[in-house]
């Protein structure tokens, strides 16, 4: 063999080598130290204590945005105990690949690039504060080049009955003034607005036709301008969605992807008001089954929300409110892992 042949070969060898390696090293599983490729969520509700107080804590919205969330929830903390209003703070979800450990924290740790641009926030709730109740918040993120802008929508009661409100900085600097979206709101409690996946539809809840709530929509087709569609003054016809709705209230709907939870008084739970969840196949929502004694409780189970957290690539983090014994006082919020394809 040429001595050519041989640096060829050579030359070859390294370059496998080199390829391999990067390939390994690429992964953090396989550097020094790493002994979990990915982390897990806890199968059982854990109390959220970075968040909560002795007050009620619950009707919580964080938009899946990775590690760090941006997390608004109502409380009536400020209150003391009175009316509710929405506030903002950091959820820092961190799984530690050394230790396995996961915690949630209420901080912003090494993502204090993001806090200027997640903290507008908190200049949007300033308006929307009132003497009456704020809840029911859903924060939508839309990327707009580097930087993310908001709308949230909420309901308020500052008018007697519940009415859908929203607020967004999509198309300013600041937020805009509380604009009502008429074709949700009737005389009666009208709350807990939520989009379908292609945001093609709205659905909420709402007890318009009698004491109890029912699940309704609205067909808004697909739209590019979220803001216009929400301030438009036409008055779209409004369904109830009757594979949803029970005999009981049914209310706190919201979807992530193919997957809608709320939560329900209905018959055959496990006491108050359990968590339950529909799947949505061929353009059409199953029948909702309850989330079983693995997160129920004989208390209330309240406002669920789902989270792709990126944590685990099989499940999705469910956060939600409950009065369980074992809380700090009044309604706490929780999480819990679920299944990402139930």
């Amino acid at each position: 063999m040429t001595r050519k042949r041989i640096m060829d070969i050579r030359m070859i060898c390294k370059i496998a080598l080199i390829a391999t390696l990067s390939s390994w090293y690429a992964c953090d599983w396989f550097l020094p130290g790493y002994k979990f490729e990915e982390g897990s969520l806890p199968d059982r509700p854990v109390n959220l204590v970075d968040f909560n107080t002795v007050y009620d804590d619950y009707n919580s919205t964080a938009p899946t945005l990775g590690d760090l969330i941006p997390f608004c929830f109502s409380t009536n903390r400020k209150s003391q105990g009175k009316d509710f209003d929405i506030i903002f703070e950091p959820m820092n979800v961190r799984f530690d690949k050394k230790t396995g450990k996961l915690e949630v924290l209420n901080d912003y740790a090494n993502w204090s690039s993001r806090q200027q641009e997640y903290e507008v926030i908190e200049t949007g709730l300033k308006k929307i504060g009132t003497v009456g109740n704020e809840l029911g918040p859903n924060l939508l993120a839309i990327l707009d080049l580097y930087e993310y802008k908001f709308t949230l929508l909420y309901s308020t009661d500052i008018t007697g009955d519940a009415q859908i409100n929203f607020i967004s900085n999509q198309t300013s600097a600041d937020f805009s003034q509380p604009r009502e979206i008429r074709y949700l709101n009737s005389t009666e409690d009208d709350m807990y607005p939520t989009f379908n996946p292609d945001q093609s539809k709205i659905y909420f809840c709402s007890n318009r036709n009698g004491k109890d709530f029912n699940f309704y929509y609205v067909n808004l087709g697909i739209t590019q301008d979220l803001e216009k569609s929400l301030s438009d003054t036409v008055q779209y016809e409004v369904y109830m969605d009757s594979i949803l709705s029970s005999r009981q209230d049914d209310k706190c709907p919201f979807i992530l992807d193919n997957i809608l939870v709320f939560a329900s008084d209905r018959d055959g739970g496990f006491g108050g008001f359990d968590l339950y969840y529909s799947i949505l196949e061929k353009g059409k929502w199953g029948i909702p089954v309850n989330f079983g004694s693995r997160i129920n409780t004989g208390a209330d189970e309240y406002r669920p929300i789902l989270i792709d957290e990126r944590v685990s690539s099989n499940q999705i983090m469910l956060v939600f409110s409950s009065n369980r014994h074992g809380g700090r006082g009044g309604f706490d919020l929780y999480f819990v892992g679920i299944e990402n394809e139930l």
